[in-house]
């Protein structure tokens, strides 16, 4: 046992062992070259005071964020175990990055006579001028960890600003241009979407083509020994797409070459411009998803078993709508899950609604559906903008009736302007993605019929709901030995009624 006079004004204190802390915040290499200058210069240290070091090390490790350091923890428990009587650092900094942690550590200094040595001088914990000290070097690193964060937000914001990537891997790129393979394909799944597919279908189609999501992990080393082709240690993991992934990469700009910027302090995210990227799909057919994404507030439709579920058969009882359920002998049937009291057999009913739709589409005034103004992405932004500016003008209009700048009479007449306005817009978006509902279908022909049955379950749910509302009516007055139909015994095609729309 070596004697350490810890330089306590009124006690000296003879430890075996002391804590050598090192720490460094960012690694990216992960040579640990950071830690290693470190080691040698608080070694040496120990070694002119005659101490024992006993290595605790968190490399590539913030203390100013105020995540877990197992390392630093691990060395407060020895501390109170009594396993070390002192701490070496090559700086206050590396212990502590935030005043209330210096604080809980200057308690227990104090409490178990604690010896505090950095590269950069001894501070006597039990002195109030060495107390005074630490608190200054705290105060001075919390500050530059403050500006620190403020200079790497105002860079993040004008490398955003400038179109340059945040990323480096992405789903759809290779080397920074869109993937020949992968590109088409992403393309593909935003017209899907566009055209009232899901995300299912979405997953299926990337999934079935082996275009699978990228895990991208960078290992600390690299293990290779000689000349290292795998990017420097970088290991790609691939994996199936899944509804939730696949909700969070449509909604990506990248997609549509957009550079996006988030406000960490805000917590706000804002398109801030074009990227320096070429897009994978084009900016108004990305802009349409995201309307789309944004109108279903889960981001994903409820997964629909059955062909006519999800609210497209009406019920002509009450009014409530048919759900489809498989009977105990295997039979599909739709009924109401509300009154209970109509049914109908699932298959015919099935084949009656694709027929109809595939009749209706067939006929030559059916090309009509497809008509809707041309719409590019610079009538998409104005239309937005337009959007933003009536929504505040309209809270513009309670203030200034507040302040008594305006009457009721010209409040409620300036509302009722933009309300129309705003329908306007909305009515011409319903247009333009009724139109893409029919995108591949060759409408006002033959051939429509046979293209229908081609689509996947959602897709045709999309067509049923824009050409026509469908109601399954009950039993008649007068038609009591035909009650069985009622119920979904016997199928009678009167009793499923469509109204074109």
């Amino acid at each position: 046992m070596s004697g350490v006079t810890t330089g306590h004004a009124n006690y000296t204190l003879v430890v075996m062992d002391v804590g050598m802390y090192l720490r460094i915040s960012d690694d990216r290499t992960g040579e640990q070259l950071g830690v290693q200058r470190q080691r040698e210069d608080c070694e040496k240290l120990c070694a002119d005071k005659g101490w024992t070091p006993v290595e605790y090390m968190d490399n590539d490790v913030s203390a100013s964020t105020g995540k877990r350091r197992p390392e630093y923890e691990h060395m407060l428990d020895d501390i109170r175990a009594g396993r070390i009587g002192g701490v070496v650092c090559w700086d206050l900094d590396r212990l502590h990055r935030r005043p209330i942690e210096l604080e809980s550590f200057m308690a227990l200094a104090d409490e178990k006579r604690l010896a505090l040595a950095s590269v950069s001088g001894e501070i006597d914990l039990s002195d109030p001028q060495g107390r005074l000290v630490a608190r200054l070097k705290g105060a001075v690193a919390a500050h530059e960890t403050e500006h620190k964060k403020a200079r790497q937000r105002r860079a993040a914001k004008q490398k955003a600003q400038s179109g340059r990537p945040q990323w480096k891997y992405a789903f759809g790129y290779r080397d920074g241009k869109p993937d020949p393979v992968i590109a088409p394909l992403v393309a593909q799944i935003y017209r899907l979407m566009a055209s009232g597919g899901s995300h299912k279908d979405a997953c299926k189609v990337l999934n079935d083509a082996g275009a699978y999501r990228e895990l991208v992990r960078r290992p600390k080393q690299c293990s290779c020994e000689t000349a290292c082709s795998c990017e420097r240690g970088v290991e790609i993991e691939y994996r199936e797409w899944a509804e939730p992934s696949m909700s969070a990469f449509l909604r990506k700009p990248r997609n549509a070459g957009l550079r996006s910027h988030t406000d960490t302090e805000a917590g706000v995210t804002e398109i801030v411009g074009k990227g320096t990227w070429d897009p994978l799909v084009d900016e108004a057919l990305w802009r349409s998803v995201q309307d789309i994404l944004q109108r279903n507030a889960a981001g994903r439709r409820p997964y629909r078993k059955h062909l006519l579920s999800g609210g497209v058969l009406g019920c002509g009882g009450c009014g409530y709508h048919l759900s489809g359920q498989q009977t105990g002998t295997g039979q599909l049937k739709y009924h109401c899950t509300k009154c209970f009291g109509i049914s109908v057999i699932g298959e015919e009913t099935d084949k009656l609604v694709l027929k109809m739709i595939g009749g209706r589409l067939a006929k030559t005034d059916a090309a009509d559906l497809l008509r809707a103004d041309e719409h590019d992405t610079a009538e998409a932004e104005a239309n937005r903008q337009k959007i933003t500016t009536l929504n505040s003008r309209l809270a513009e209009l309670g203030v200034e009736r507040a302040q008594g700048l305006l009457s009721a009479v010209q409040v409620k007449a300036a509302s009722d302007e933009i309300e129309r306005q705003l329908a306007g817009i909305e009515t011409e978006r319903r247009d333009r993605d009724k139109a893409r509902i029919f995108d591949g279908i060759r409408v006002g022909t033959p051939e429509a019929a046979d293209d229908i049955r081609d689509l996947t379950p959602d897709r045709l749910r999309a067509v049923i709901r824009v050409l026509a509302d469908i109601t399954v009516r009950p039993i008649g007055k007068g038609k009591g030995s035909t009650r069985k139909g009622q119920f979904g015994r016997v199928f009678e095609p009167d009793r499923v009624r469509f109204t074109w729309k």
